[in-house]
């Protein structure tokens, strides 16, 4: 547990969270009918607000159960918060007058104040993704405080929320009560998560162009929505049993993320397929829901890679951004994907850009973490160049672990930052916009680019199934970051893509040991990766 003095800390800096929150939002009450754009802004506030107050204050009075790096790192975003909260008092503050009938804003700086709103809502919400990795962290423990401190609360409000609040956000911690209920895979976690087979309209699966996704509409022609779909193939090495229960399983805690927060699609459902000969069990197909107001169809980041360019170094950041919140919340699931690359990458436009925002997909490999795989893989060198050089090739070195996935996800960080795709084909005109899967033509042969700067003969090891894996891939990826990428995206990327890359090495300060990242609740290896990745992505500004 946690030092008296560090809960001390913690618990202070919530405090002063909360005093100088209250605070904020009481200001922007006093003067929230001022007109209706004003109101609709204040309201916003009112919504995050309300959401991190009850996350705080849950936070306070679980603080002496925390281990030391959870509780430390509590403290350093609790310390965040406070700083902007404290920033944005003053701001706003300083425009208001005293009248007769309360507070108003001074005429002359209400454009300042409106946009003053405008960079709150934003630092908030901002701060809020910050914060929910750690507060999901929260829920893995298995202490037994987290539950009755979740029974006592779940049915609470908050009390700055107003009536039009409350049909604004979900509040209370209810949402987070039942989510540890399936995280813990509690009987009484009612979540369905089966869905028939004739619920979508096969025959009109679209393939998204080098992805290993399809788009998939749904067969009620009344309620023509579309889906994202994961297949998983149930060959005769697979075993079965376990991987429709881990299937069902990460379903139902992919049913209920946040797709805002977590660079992940939350999951409808499940669908079984049969063959229609033998009906045996052929797939398992995860079905996603489509991001909300959207109408567009989805791009894979290899695909963008490819063929777009020109994109803002504030668009990249994001997606980075997005990609290592969906690795820690896939993880805070107790599972490792073991298939992170662009292929894996859907982003969908916005109004503005096409590189919109950026979801994880591609669990056709996902496991448990409670089981192990067998060391089997493949001479691909267009999917190895993704993985630690302990799992390249036929027959890989290690077990698969978390820092296997912080590995991938470093060589995907590194080619977003240079914003090169390290991998080519011979025939990319057959791909461009024309919506085949890359695996259509056995002619698509990947090779790789010069930005990579290695050739085949790089890779030629892997297919030999006496050799072990060698460390020549990793290293010449880590002297790319550090030679080209600062010139790209700044030291500070630079620093936490090296830190991925070098996440499994004897000696890393970041990860250290992987035997010293294990605890019983899993805990330890998630803080530290919200340390060293997420936090210094989100310290990253341009």
């Amino acid at each position: 547990m946690a030092s008296v003095e560090l809960i001390f800390a913690a618990v202070a800096a919530a405090d002063l969270c909360l005093k100088y929150g209250t605070r904020l939002v009481g200001a922007y009450q006093a003067v929230k009918h001022a007109d209706e754009s004003v109101r609709a802004r204040v309201l916003a506030v009112e919504a995050i607000w309300s959401r991190t107050t009850s996350q705080v204050e849950f936070v306070k009075r679980i603080a002496k159960s925390l281990e030391p790096d959870h509780c430390r790192i509590h403290l350093e975003v609790f310390e965040m918060l406070q700083i902007r909260l404290a920033r944005a008092v003053t701001k706003i503050e300083s425009v208001l007058v005293k009248a007769d009938s309360g507070f108003v804003v001074n005429k002359v700086k209400y454009l300042f104040y409106r946009d003053e709103i405008d960079r709150v809502i934003s630092e908030l919400e901002q701060w809020q993704r910050m914060f929910d990795p750690t507060w999901y962290l929260i829920l893995r423990m298995g202490d037994k405080a987290v539950d009755s401190e979740l029974s006592t609360s779940a049915g609470g409000s908050p009390t700055l929320a107003s009536s039009e609040t409350l049909a604004a956000v979900p509040l209370g911690l209810a949402p987070a009560q039942k989510f540890r209920k399936t995280l813990l895979r509690d009987s009484d976690a009612d979540v369905h998560i089966s869905l028939r087979e004739d619920g979508l309209d096969w025959r009109e699966a679209v393939e998204i162009a080098y992805s290993t996704s399809r788009v998939i509409p749904r067969a009620d022609l009344k309620k023509r929505r579309t889906y994202a779909v994961d297949t998983i193939t149930c060959t005769p090495d697979l075993d079965i049993a376990r991987t429709r229960a881990d299937a069902e399983t990460l379903a139902k805690k992919l049913s209920q993320v946040d797709p805002s927060a977590f660079g992940l699609l939350s999951c409808n459902g499940l669908i079984k397929r049969k063959d229609p000969d033998t009906r045996q069990l052929s797939s398992l197909n995860l079905v996603f829901h489509m991001p909300n107001k959207t109408d567009t169809q989805p791009t894979s980041l290899r695909h963008l890679l490819l063929h777009s360019s020109n994109f803002s170094l504030t668009r990249i950041l994001n997606i980075a951004r997005q990609l290592a919140s969906a690795v820690s919340f896939v993880h805070t699931c107790d599972f490792v994907h073991k298939n992170i690359l662009p292929e894996t990458i859907l982003v969908f436009p916005d109004k503005t850009c096409a590189l919109g925002s950026a979801y994880l997909l591609g669990f056709d490999s996902f496991r448990s973490v409670n089981f192990h795989t067998l060391r089997t893989g493949d001479a691909a060198w267009d999917r190895n160049l993704y993985r630690h050089p302990s799992r390249q090739g036929i027959f890989a070195q290690d077990t698969y672990s978390m820092q296997h996935d912080v590995y991938s996800l470093g060589v995907c960080l590194l080619e977003l930052g240079l914003w090169k795709s390290f991998v080519l084909y011979e025939r990319p005109e057959l791909q461009h916009g024309g919506g085949e899967d890359r695996g259509s033509d056995a002619n698509l042969k990947p090779l790789p680019s010069d930005v990579l700067g290695l050739s085949l003969e790089d890779f030629a090891f892997m297919g030999n199934q006496a050799m072990q894996s060698s460390p020549k891939i990793k290293d010449h990826l880590v002297g790319v970051a550090r030679s080209r990428l600062p010139m790209c995206m700044g030291d500070r990327y630079t620093a936490v893509v090296v830190t991925c890359l070098t996440c499994l090495d004897p000696g890393n300060e970041d990860f250290g040991d992987e035997e010293d990242m294990k605890d019983d609740d899993g805990i330890l290896i998630g803080v530290r990766f919200i340390e060293k990745v997420l936090l210094k992505l989100s310290e990253i500004s341009f």
